[in-house]
Parts: C-alpha cells; sequence; structure tokens
C-alpha cells in the first residue's frame, strides 16, 4: 500500500499512527490518482496518432509518460497541500486550478476525438473543395508548359529556318563567286597578240560594203549642209504644191464663173458669160501661174545642189575611209595599252573575287557559332521559366494531392470540421441544406459528452478529497500547522511593538546582531491597552 499512500501525498511517519481505516482510505485516495494519470498517458498517444500520419512511437511514449508524470504530480500535490481546516479561499484556489487543467485537458483530448470521429465527412469535403482548386492547377499547369512546350519548338524550328537560310545564302554566293573563277583564270592573253586581233578585226570591219568611218569635221558640216538643204527643198514643195492647188481650184471657179454657176470664191450664181468677176480670178491665176514656175525653177536648182552635195559627202566618206584605214596603224599601241589594262583589271577582280570567297568561307562559321550561341541563350531562358513554372505550380499541386490522401494539418481540418457542421456544400440537396442547422447541435452534443467524460474523470482525485470526511492523518497534518500559523499570526502581531527586544535577545549571540537591529530600526506603535 505504500505506493498509494506516496500517491495521496501521505507520509508513512504520520499515517502510521492512524487506525487502519484511515490507512485505507488514504490508499483509496491514492488509487484515484491513477484515473487521470493513465488517461492522460493514453489520451497523449491518441493525439500523437490523430496528429501524424506516421508518428514517431518512441518520441511519442516518452512524452506520454512525462506528460502523464506531470499530471499524476500535480494532483499528488493538490492531495497533499489541500487541508479540510485551511480557509475556503485557499480551497478554493486549490479546486479551480484543478477545474481549469481539467478543462484544458479535456479540451485537448476532446477535440482530436471529435476530428477523428468526423474525419471521414472532413477528408470527402475538403477533398471534394481541393479537386477543383487541385483540376484549376493542373489546368493552368498544363496550359503553361503547353506553351513553353511550343515557345522551345518555336525556338527550334527558328533555328533551323535560319540555320537553313544561312546554309542556303552561303551555298548560292559561294558557287556564284566559283561560277566566275573559270573565266577569269582563263581570259588572260598577249596584248601583243590581243593588239593584232583588234587590227585584224577592224581592216575586215573596214572592208566590209556597208562600214561607215568616223565622220570628220568636214563630213560632219557637209552633212549638216545636206540637211538643211533638205529642208528647203521640202518647204519650197509644200509651198509649190500650195500654188499648184490653188492654181487648179481657180481654173474650175473660171469655168464656172464662165457657166454662170456658183464656185468657190464666188458663190453667188449671175448669167453666163465673161465679167470682171471672171476677170479678176484670171487675173489671180496668171499671178499663180508664174509663182509655179518660179517656184518649179527654184526646186530644180535646190535638187541639183543636193546631188552635188551628196557626191562631195560621198567623197568625205572616202576620205574619211581612207583616214580611219590609216590611223589603224597608230591604234595599235593604243590596243596594247588597252589590252594592259584589261588584264589588270581581271587580274584585280580575280583577287578580289579570291578574298571575297575567302571571306565568304571565314565568315559562314562565325555566323554558324553565333546563331548557336543565340540558341544557347534562348534555351537556357526557356529552361529557366520552365524552372519557375515548376517551383511556381508544383509545390502547390504536391501540397494539395498530399491533402487530397489524407495528410492535414489541424488547422485545414478544424476548418473543415466547421465547414461541414456549419456551411452547407455546394451540391448539397435541399434536404440536407435545410438540416444543416441541427449539424451543429449533434456536433456540439458529440464534443460535450467526451468533455464531460475526461473532465470528470480528471477531477476524481480532488473531488474525493473535497467530498470524503477529515479523517486522523488530517489531524495529525493539520495540529502542527495549525499551532505554526497560529503563532506565525502572533509573531505578526506582536513584532510591531516586540521587535526592538525580540531583535537583540534573538542576536545577542552573533556579534553582527545589534549593530544590524540598530540598521534596521522598527517603529514601534504605542500600547492601545496594558500590556497583559
Amino acid at each position: 500500500m505504500r505506493p498509494l499512500y506516496w500517491l495521496a501525498g501521505a507520509r508513512w511517519e504520520t499515517l502510521k499512527h492512524c487506525p487502519p481505516s484511515e490507512r485505507e482510505r488514504i490508499a483509496v485516495l491514492g488509487s484515484t490518482v491513477l484515473i487521470p494519470t493513465i488517461m492522460s498517458f493514453l489520451g497523449m498517444i491518441f493525439y500523437a496518432k490523430s496528429r501524424f500520419a506516421d508518428p514517431p512511437w518512441l518520441s511519442v511514449m516518452a512524452i506520454s509518460m512525462a506528460w502523464a508524470f506531470v499530471i499524476m504530480n500535480t494532483d499528488r500535490i493538490l492531495l497533499a497541500t489541500y487541508r479540510p481546516f485551511q480557509p475556503w479561499l485557499r480551497r478554493c484556489m486549490q479546486v479551480i486550478f484543478r477545474f481549469a487543467l481539467s478543462a484544458v485537458i479535456s479540451v485537448a483530448i476532446g477535440f482530436p476525438f471529435c476530428l477523428d470521429q468526423y474525419r471521414p465527412a472532413i477528408t470527402y469535403r475538403l477533398q471534394t473543395e481541393l479537386q477543383g482548386t487541385l483540376n484549376s492547377l493542373r489546368e493552368k499547369e498544363a496550359e503553361k508548359r503547353a506553351e513553353l512546350s511550343a515557345q522551345l519548338q518555336q525556338i527550334r524550328e527558328e533555328e533551323t529556318a535560319a540555320r537553313k537560310e544561312l546554309v542556303d545564302a552561303y551555298t548560292t554566293q559561294h558557287d556564284a563567286l566559283l561560277a566566275q573563277l573559270p573565266a577569269l583564270e582563263s581570259s588572260g592573253l598577249n596584248p601583243e597578240e590581243l593588239a593584232d586581233k583588234r587590227m585584224e578585226d577592224e581592216r575586215r570591219k573596214a572592208g566590209e560594203p556597208d562600214f561607215v568611218a568616223p565622220a570628220s569635221g568636214a563630213t560632219r558640216n557637209v552633212m549638216a549642209g545636206i540637211e538643211a538643204q533638205k529642208e528647203t527643198i521640202t518647204k519650197t514643195k509644200a509651198e509649190l504644191d500650195e500654188k499648184q492647188d490653188l492654181h487648179a481650184r481657180l481654173v474650175e471657179a473660171i469655168a464656172r464663173e464662165s457657166a454662170g454657176q456658183p464656185n468657190e470664191f464666188y458663190p453667188e450664181p449671175k448669167k453666163p458669160g465673161s465679167g470682171p468677176r471672171t476677170k479678176d480670178m484670171k487675173a489671180r491665176d496668171k499671178t499663180v501661174t508664174s509663182d509655179i514656175k518660179r517656184l518649179e525653177t527654184t526646186a530644180s536648182l535646190q535638187q541639183e545642189g543636193l546631188i552635188a552635195s551628196d557626191k562631195q559627202l560621198a567623197a568625205a566618206r572616202l576620205a574619211d575611209r581612207n583616214a580611219y584605214l590609216d590611223g589603224l596603224i597608230a591604234k595599235r599601241d593604243g590596243f596594247i595599252e588597252e589590252a594592259k589594262e584589261k588584264d589588270r583589271i581581271r587580274k584585280d577582280r580575280l583577287a578580289k573575287l579570291n578574298a571575297e570567297i575567302a571571306a565568304v568561307e571565314t565568315e559562314q562559321p562565325q555566323r554558324l557559332a553565333r546563331l548557336a550561341e543565340q540558341t544557347a541563350a534562348l534555351e537556357t531562358t526557356h529552361s529557366s521559366n520552365t524552372k519557375r513554372h515548376e517551383e511556381t505550380f508544383l509545390p502547390p499541386i504536391q501540397r494539395i494531392e498530399r491533402k487530397m490522401n489524407g495528410v492535414l494539418d489541424p488547422m485545414e481540418e478544424t476548418l473543415g470540421l466547421y465547414r461541414v457542421i456549419f456551411v452547407p456544400s455546394s451540391d448539397a440537396e435541399d434536404i440536407e441544406q435545410g438540416g444543416q442547422q441541427q449539424k451543429w447541435i449533434a456536433g456540439l452534443f458529440q464534443f460535450l459528452v467526451i468533455f464531460g467524460t475526461l473532465f470528470v474523470l480528471d477531477l476524481v482525485p480532488i473531488m474525493t478529497k473535497i467530498f470524503s470526511r477529515a479523517g486522523p492523518y488530517d489531524v495529525l497534518v493539520e495540529h502542527p500547522e495549525f499551532i505554526a500559523n497560529a503563532n506565525l499570526r502572533v509573531f505578526h502581531a506582536e513584532y510591531g511593538k516586540r521587535s526592538e527586544d525580540w531583535g537583540i535577545t534573538g542576536m545577542a549571540d552573533q556579534p553582527s546582531g545589534p549593530d544590524l537591529v540598530k540598521g534596521n530600526p522598527r517603529s514601534v506603535a504605542p500600547p492601545s491597552e496594558p500590556e497583559p
């Protein structure tokens, strides 16, 4: 029975003077301490089991034992310090403390128990709500991933197209430059041979019937004179044709006038015969006839002058041809210089062409390298965007998936319990929504049942102590404490009047006693009544 006495906070040295019935009562009080101790141990295990999906059992057992020891020692201290003869205020404070501790422990165990009871409903409710969030996140993640894939595909397609364009442009330009090389490499000739060939060509051209030598200054003057003569002849012929036309009209008008018919010049009819108008028209016709003769003579002279000019032009052309043939010998040196200049231009062009080919061949790898660097930079940026995308979407998706698998923290389970009890689901039917108001009553009733049971069981030791009678053990324990408390009250009441004497008397055998009393003087209240 000694462990039960120890649990009740009783000392065996005092308890052995009590009768067996008192010792049995104290043992019963000690056994009641085991009830909250065992409940606290099991409650901590249940709390850890409900809070962790895979709890560390070794740590859980150690913490549960420590918590059970705390509760056991608290109840032991309360039983040991609770005195039936103490003032009621002190006893109320002890009871209130135990009530508060029991309430905290009951809530700490009862609420997880309720959560465990409603966990299927909480899990279903949260999974239903989380499924929509998860689907939305997955759609956004898939859409963004598709965009990233399209961007990567576009980068690679643009790189392939740019590479093909560079290769095609290089091939076209390189082939075009190479095609010019054979003509430039094989066109080199001896200037003397080229000059002789040019002389042959010039002689052969000069021997052709339709060859026209370059006109000299005299020839160009003759040609200008011929052009002027041709213009004068044209004007004379035009004037002659005009006069001849006028002569024919006058002859017709005279014949009609003589016949009494209207004509071009006199449209009014008259009597046949010769009159003043007929004479006037005849006079005009005579003048026109003399003009025609004069113009015909002038045209004949101009035509003869033109024929003479043509002969002069032919002689000038012949002179130009002879001069051209005579000047061919002098042109040979010019042909040689021209051939040398052409050969120099050819060599310059060939050197420039080779330089262009070398530049194109050197620049092509550089262009491809720059294209590869640009593509690598774009792919690096794309990789960074992909990593940022994964950091943005994957952790929330994984967290929601863990929640979907039942791994919920206490806050989420508490919110889920609130939604299950107070907030109807979006797909709830009318009957279920109508019964939503009664759910909180059912949940509160279940919580109160668990809370009340735990609360009452936690209060068994202290309530047993309160309701049990004060026995001999309490008297034996209270007696010295009662005497000490009474002496203490008397000491407090009399110390103000007798502190000086008590201090000197109590410290007479200590060297520093009188100095200590003098250094801490006490105010002595005047006696209100004569000392006994």
